[in-house]
């Protein structure tokens, strides 16, 4: 099949923001002297599913006041940890490279939120090609509701049947389904060991970005 266009999850797909939002997590973990051994082996499959699930690896579950506040103190270290180590995953800039030389439109859709999302894109020169960033927040509706694909769709003045939606979450696939666009799975992001990809019904599994390439070719 001819893809016209793809668009992208943002974290543990273009992007690698492990280090930064787990040293966020160590800090808050530190303020409220809250024992823990955070790794990226560990934790790394927590990041897909955002700070609420971060939060609860360390925390369990406290009353939700307790909760909002811990999420609330997370996003402002996090804000403060921003762009130190984040950086695009290998072979993310040779697959945007080569969409653009294609004239393949792309643009990235994300449930981070748009006050963190943006610096972030900003901060990553091969990410300024993008035609649409399409944050959660800004659209009222996190993935997997199918509103935020289908914002980016009629943002770029594109079908959804020949475009292409690579994300590391079941989430992302649903989201994909749901908006009428193929879906991938880029296998090198935040899954998780209780995650089973094969069961998600995706239309392509890639284990590199790279692969993206050669489908397109």
């Amino acid at each position: 099949m001819t893809y016209r266009a793809v668009l992208f999850d943002l974290d543990g797909t273009l992007i690698d923001t492990a280090t930064d939002m787990l040293l966020t997590l160590s800090q808050l973990a530190d303020e409220h002297q809250q024992p823990h051994n955070i790794n990226i082996a560990d934790y790394r499959g927590f990041i897909t599913h955002g700070s609420a699930a971060l939060i609860e690896s360390i925390f369990g579950r406290p009353p939700q006041a307790q909760r909002d506040r811990l999420q609330k103190r997370y996003l402002e270290l996090y804000q403060q940890n921003l762009n130190q180590n984040t950086h695009l995953f290998e072979g993310v800039g040779e697959l945007l490279s080569h969409l653009n030389q294609a004239n393949i439109p792309w643009g990235i859709v994300t449930n981070k939120p748009a006050w963190l999302a943006k610096p972030i894109v900003a901060h990553l020169p091969e990410l300024a090609a993008g035609r649409v960033l399409i944050c959660a927040d800004e659209v009222g509706h996190s993935k997997p509701h199918p509103e935020p694909i289908k914002q980016a769709l009629k943002d770029m003045q594109v079908n959804a049947s020949e475009t292409l939606y690579l994300g590391d979450a079941e989430s992302d696939i649903l989201a994909a389904h749901a908006a009428g666009t193929q879906s991938a799975i880029a296998l090198w992001g935040y899954l998780h060991d209780h995650d089973r990809p094969e069961h998600w019904q995706a239309h392509h599994n890639f284990t590199s970005p790279l692969e993206l390439i050669e489908l397109l070719a």
